[in-house]
């Protein structure tokens, strides 16, 4: 890793960024700039530009496509802001649909919400044709207690992550400019204990990666990161830190870089972990086993920050260069750019 110069900013750090995964081919991305505020940046002379501020609250989530598009979703008020980057028009859209939104997601087409189960738990809002359709669920999904809590686009596919309820699925819906996406099919995930609750997903060409938490009274609490080798996901593997290990530190944001998982923890500072092929026992053997295979935590490698918590990793589109944004005990963050 190799840190860059970076003008600092500092600002009070509230709320949770949604929404930059697995979408490639823009230069914007979102940093909190106060706690009333988000920026809209780009990347220019090793530096961090800041281009646009956009109005926000603790019940706001957000997400940008990277291009062209802002949204900000009030799931206070279920209304969504549409804004456009380059002309700085608006538009406010009123959610037809009952549902408790969770995690929104913009591509050059459509705006994607999910959430805990009203009678929706996903829907589409087509810019073009300026029409909402709600998604189909299948029924092994739309039961009580179901959400869909993160959102990942690849070439081809809206990929909703199920949460909560054992057995978990992953959705995927073929991607459509025009209309109402349709439903292509869903894969059950290898489980990594009871009451596991997933909470953040990330996406390459190569892999899926999730974060989740379990909870057993043998063992206490225990929190996971699981990466899948392509979308089949038959192959995987799961790093993972128990509540009752000398050891224990949690995980609280990651990213994916070609063959590299960097992590934030709490506890532990920035992690850097190798992903190697034979972690993911590719034999035949291991094929309908229900549970990830273990990796051990010694092998991610951390840099501690001592008096600074990492509160968020950024990665800066097209590149292999992140933003930390990094909270003292007061409350403030400033931010560091890092080249992986």
């Amino acid at each position: 890793m190799k840190k860059l110069t970076l003008t600092t900013i500092t600002f009070i750090l509230l709320l949770t960024v949604f929404g930059q995964n697995g979408l490639k081919g823009g230069k914007y991305y979102l940093l909190l700039n106060e706690k009333t505020k988000v920026s809209l940046n780009s990347f220019e002379n090793n530096n961090v530009k800041e281009l646009k501020t956009y109005s926000v609250n603790e019940k706001s989530i957000y997400t940008t496509d990277q291009k062209t598009r802002v949204a900000i979703l009030d799931t206070a008020k279920n209304i969504v802001t549409l804004y456009d980057i380059l002309t700085s028009n608006e538009i406010k859209l009123s959610i037809p649909f009952d549902i408790k939104p969770k995690t929104i997601l913009l591509n050059d087409d459509n705006l994607y919400i999910g959430g805990e189960l009203g009678k929706e738990m996903l829907v589409q809002y087509n810019i073009q044709s300026e029409k909402w359709y709600k998604l189909e669920i299948p029924a092994e999904v739309n039961m009580f207690g179901k959400a869909i809590d993160d959102l990942l686009i690849n070439d081809s596919l809206l990929i909703a992550i199920d949460n909560i309820v054992m057995p978990k699925y992953v959705l995927f819906y073929h991607l459509n400019s025009k209309d109402k996406l349709d439903f292509s099919h869903f894969k059950e995930l290898k489980s990594n204990g009871a009451y596991e609750s997933i909470y953040q997903g990330r996406i390459t060409s190569n892999y899926l990666g999730l974060i989740s938490r379990t909870y057993s009274g043998y063992v206490g609490e225990t929190e996971h990161i699981t990466i899948y080798d392509k979308l089949e996901l038959t192959h995987s593997f799961a790093i993972s830190t128990n509540q009752w290990d000398k050891d224990y530190h949690t995980f609280t944001d990651f990213i994916i870089i070609k063959d590299k998982i960097v992590i934030a923890s709490k506890e532990k500072g920035l992690g850097i972990f190798e992903i190697k092929k034979s972690y993911f026992k590719d034999t035949d053997e291991y094929k309908n086993i229900r549970f990830n295979i273990r990796v051990s935590t010694s092998k991610i490698k951390y840099t501690d920050y001592k008096n600074d918590i990492i509160k968020k990793i950024t990665l800066i589109p097209n590149t292999e260069i992140i933003i930390l944004s990094l909270e003292n005990k007061k409350g403030e963050i400033r931010h560091e750019i890092i080249v992986i």
